[in-house]
């Protein structure tokens, strides 16, 4: 069963530097693709499968991203602020949200420079009937190596292959968390990564699932990523 009040935790407060010199004027989660801001897509595709309830962590130019979003009213969503005075990682300001979520509810944690057309619905069954503390959205990647890969041993060649693919299992920046006492492992005010959380958890017995993200995605890191998830969208709407 979903709670349509589930929360879904958006970590805006980046600076965007790879988008230099226009992150100097927008923050990185403003940035459009088309006509419209990445983060407004994010919004939008949560909303699409029904969850409605935003926590926004802001930082960089926070100004700007809660005169766009408001309340969230115009989206047809709810939109709560949170600020942090400097940088606390991707799971820093869980801290700073804590008492917005009931305990032993799950909550989403998602990076504000992501798109995605996944079914967030599906993964949060996935989570809780697996009953995981955490869980972490991974997308399966094949990267085709530029050269001509040695096998040595002994200083003899044993053979070679020649440009091979390699396939990794990268997060996608989507996480399911419950909120249980375990989230006082997150220092107050400090720089704190998922990963940091996922070797708390793990060296805690805590259980750590993953969850195949099937659809497309795509984190947003450069000019390059906003034009090809531009050139989809319009091919889509062709």
């Amino acid at each position: 069963m979903i709670n349509r009040n589930t929360k879904i935790l958006i970590l805006a407060g980046g600076k965007g530097k790879r988008f230099n010199p226009f992150s100097f004027v927008i923050p990185k989660p403003l940035m459009p693709i088309n006509q419209n801001p990445i983060l407004m897509y994010l919004i939008k595709s949560f909303k699409k499968h029904n969850f409605k309830n935003f926590l926004i962590s802001t930082g960089y130019q926070a100004e700007l991203i809660k005169a766009y979003l408001g309340t969230g009213k115009k989206l047809g969503v709810k939109v709560k602020y949170f600020n942090e005075n400097k940088p606390l990682g991707t799971a820093g300001p869980i801290s700073k949200i804590k008492k917005e979520i009931k305990i032993n509810d799950y909550f989403f944690l998602i990076n504000g420079d992501v798109y995605t057309e996944m079914n967030y619905k599906k993964m949060m069954t996935f989570a809780k009937k697996g009953s995981y503390d955490l869980m972490v959205g991974f997308i399966k990647k094949k990267y085709k190596n530029s050269f001509g890969v040695l096998d040595i041993k002994n200083n003899k060649i044993k053979s070679i292959t020649e440009k091979p693919n390699n396939s990794f299992n990268i997060s996608s920046g989507i996480y399911i968390i419950k909120n249980t006492k375990y989230l006082n492992l997150i220092p107050k005010n400090k720089f704190f990564t998922v990963p940091n959380l996922i070797d708390k958890y793990l060296s805690k017995g805590l259980s750590v699932g993953a969850y195949n993200i099937k659809e497309y995605w795509m984190g947003i890191e450069n000019i390059e990523n906003l034009k090809k998830v531009g050139a989809r969208l319009n091919k889509k709407s062709v």
